[in-house]
């Protein structure tokens, strides 16, 4: 509360108590609250700045070509974090009265001397040019309030918005060669940028729970929480469980060993548009999980080749009956995921595998109830080489010879028979003549 505000409080207290009138009371409330909003930047220090910087007209000349606006509103800067600092605390080199026209960059490492040096190794500290974000970018100038403030730009409603002010800037985005275009429109149809912003879930997450607040990395950075061998790790923040079961499947078991064709989390569920399986959008959603995530990688030659991984998966599948029902819209036919798992894949000889011999009768009982062990004995995914015997390549003769004499001995009635027609037609018209 104002110094002065408590002074007259105390005379008021005292007019009371020697019987003063109510229109005195209410005359000294009127006089203390006008006198406080119009003088407290004096009381605080601030008095000579806001002579002149509380003109909502005053500009300050740049350069020949550049004029800013040198206007502070009092009221919002008493208001914000820095409101009981002076201005000096902070512009050191305005001496003077009047000062230069133009100050030099505050330096905020005179207080966030830590901040700063984290800052300045990141990618935006790193970063040349006037448009490398700075503390004011995020943070704002005479306005910074409280992270945890609703009307903060850092405040988590607001970070995505501020963050787009440069990475949803076409401009920007094209100068410096940042591969995602617009992440804001992506993140708000996000599953995160929905449960945020929607339902105003704060355990959602925003930019800075993957990328870091100050120390924000290139993705290419080792250090970086984006880096692709750190994205697991970097969403087991939030989602733990999932993350113990990848780390122990045969993805993230190459993930360790550093293979970079193995994927993370980004891989099968996307950046910043993270959609739920429920959606029909989503790369996992049950109909374009085979088709949209695992095909990617188990249907690309070069990947099947150099890790000797079994190939002709996915177009089996596919012709499947599973496979086809999928591509018929059936919400209820087995999928990848289905069989395999999810984030627990293992290899097929790895007894913790859904499909390994000794489990797949279990697995496939999850949908055929009462099957036996036998079903192991057959293949799954039916080519020439998993078929034991011959019996796959005699059917599909027969098929093939019948095809062509039921189909050819088609084409040579119709075409004798229309030989015959034609014949008859002529001869009538020769009669006719």
């Amino acid at each position: 509360m104002s110094p002065v505000l408590v002074a007259l409080f105390l005379i008021q207290s005292g007019i009371k108590k020697n019987g003063a009138t109510m229109l005195i009371k209410y005359s000294f409330y009127f006089l203390a609250v006008a006198f406080t909003l119009t003088c407290s930047p004096w009381i605080y220090g601030q008095g000579s700045c806001f002579e002149c910087h509380d003109d909502p007209d005053l500009t300050a000349v740049v350069s020949d070509t550049l004029e800013i606006s040198a206007y502070v509103d009092s009221l919002i800067f008493a208001s914000s974090s820095h409101g009981e600092f002076e201005c000096v605390d902070c512009h050191v080199d305005a001496e003077g009265d009047p000062h230069d026209e133009v100050l030099g960059t505050v330096d905020c490492s005179a207080c966030h001397d830590d901040v700063m040096e984290v800052y300045h190794a990141s990618v935006h500290g790193d970063a040349s040019g006037p448009d490398a974000a700075s503390c004011a970018d995020c943070h704002g100038k005479h306005d910074i309030l409280s992270a945890s403030d609703a009307h903060s730009k850092v405040y988590p409603l607001n970070l995505a918005s501020t963050c787009a002010i440069c990475h949803a800037d076409p401009k920007i985005v094209k100068k410096y060669h940042i591969p995602i275009h617009d992440p804001l429109a992506a993140y708000r149809n996000s599953v995160h940028g929905i449960a945020l912003m929607s339902e105003e879930n704060f355990d959602a997450a925003t930019c800075t729970s993957c990328h870091g607040n100050h120390g924000i990395y290139s993705m290419k950075d080792p250090e970086s929480p984006i880096y692709w061998k750190n994205v697991p790790e970097t969403c087991g923040q939030c989602h733990g469980e999932i993350y113990e079961q990848f780390t122990e499947s045969v993805h993230g078991v190459a993930v360790e060993e550093g293979l970079r064709d193995a994927p993370v989390c980004t891989d099968c569920h996307g950046e910043h548009g993270v959609k739920s399986p429920e959606d029909p959008e989503s790369r996992v959603h049950p109909l374009r999980v085979s088709a949209a995530t695992c095909e990617r990688c188990h249907a690309s030659e070069i990947i099947t080749e150099r890790y000797g991984i079994a190939e002709s998966r996915v177009i089996t599948f596919e012709e499947s009956y599973h496979g086809l029902a999928i591509k018929g819209g059936s919400m209820e036919a087995a999928n990848c995921a289905s069989c395999h798992g999810i984030h627990n894949i293992f290899r097929s000889s790895d007894p913790r595998s859904l499909v390994h011999v000794a489990n797949l009768h279990k697995t496939c009982g999850n949908c055929h109830p009462g099957i036996d062990k036998n079903v192991s004995r057959g293949a799954v995914h039916l080519t020439s080489s998993t078929t034991p015997g011959r019996v796959v390549k005699y059917v599909k003769d027969i098929y093939i010879l019948l095809i062509v004499v039921v189909i050819g001995g088609m084409a040579l009635h119709n075409g004798a028979d229309f030989i015959r027609k034609s014949r008859r037609i002529v001869k009538k018209r020769e009669a006719g003549a």
